[in-house]
C-alpha cells in the first residue's frame, strides 16, 4: 500500500514546484503583424520601396516650315490696337520702374525660389531633329538624370549618346545627367526647369 504523503511533505513539494515555475524564463506570445502590413521589428514594408512616377507621355509632330508659309496672314492681322499699345506701354513702364529698386540678389533669388516651390509638376518637352516632340510630367524633386531616361527611353537607338541643351538667358547651358563626384544629384528644381521648359536634344 502506498504511503500518503503528510502534511508536512505535501508543503515542500509546493514549494519546489513554485521555486521551478519562477526560475523557468516566459516565452512571449509571437508578435503578429497588424492590418497596416507592418512587420515584427516594427519596419512597414511600404518603407523605402519608390513608387514609379506616371509621365504621362505624349508625343507631337512639329508643323513643316512649307506649310506654314501657305497659311500667310494678312499684313492687319499683326497691327496694334489702340488697347494693346497702351498695355504694352504701361508694362514697359512698370519694367523700367522695378529695374531701378535696389532689391538685393539674395532677395529676388529666394522670391523666385519660393515662387517655384508652389509647383507640384513640371511640364518638360523635347524637340527631336526629325520633328518629333516628346513631352513629358516630372516631380520637381526628380533628378536630371530622369530626363535623360526618358529622352532615351523613344529612341530607336538607346545606347545614342546626346546631351539635353536648356535656354538660359543669351547662352545655351547643357543639363547635367549626372552630378560630380562628392556632389548630390541636381533636380529640375535645381536647373530651373520648373514649371515648364523645352530641352533641346543634341547627339554628340
Amino acid at each position: 500500500m502506498d504511503e500518503v504523503p503528510g502534511d508536512a511533505r505535501l508543503g515542500w513539494i509546493r514549494q519546489a514546484v513554485l521555486l521551478l515555475q519562477r526560475a523557468r524564463p516566459s516565452t512571449p506570445p509571437p508578435k503578429q503583424a497588424d492590418a497596416k502590413g507592418t512587420r515584427p521589428d516594427g519596419v512597414g514594408e511600404q518603407q523605402g520601396v519608390k513608387r514609379p512616377v506616371d509621365h504621362q507621355i505624349r508625343v507631337f509632330f512639329s508643323v513643316a516650315a512649307s506649310s506654314v508659309a501657305e497659311n500667310d496672314l494678312p499684313d492687319y492681322f499683326y497691327s496694334l490696337s489702340n488697347e494693346e499699345i497702351r498695355n504694352e506701354a504701361k508694362m514697359r513702364r512698370g519694367r523700367l520702374e522695378q529695374s531701378w529698386l535696389l532689391i538685393p540678389k539674395s532677395y529676388k533669388e529666394k522670391q523666385a525660389l519660393a515662387a517655384r516651390q508652389k509647383y507640384k509638376q513640371a511640364l518638360i518637352r523635347i524637340p527631336f531633329p526629325d520633328g518629333v516632340i516628346l513631352q513629358g510630367v516630372f516631380l520637381p524633386t526628380e533628378p536630371i538624370s530622369s530626363l535623360y531616361e526618358f529622352a532615351a527611353s523613344a529612341l530607336k537607338q538607346p545606347s545614342l549618346e546626346f546631351d539635353l541643351i536648356c535656354p538660359a538667358g543669351p547662352r545655351t547651358r547643357v543639363t547635367p545627367p549626372f552630378p560630380q563626384p562628392g556632389e548630390r544629384a541636381h533636380t529640375l528644381l535645381d536647373e530651373d526647369l520648373v514649371p515648364s521648359a523645352r530641352l533641346t536634344f543634341k547627339p554628340k
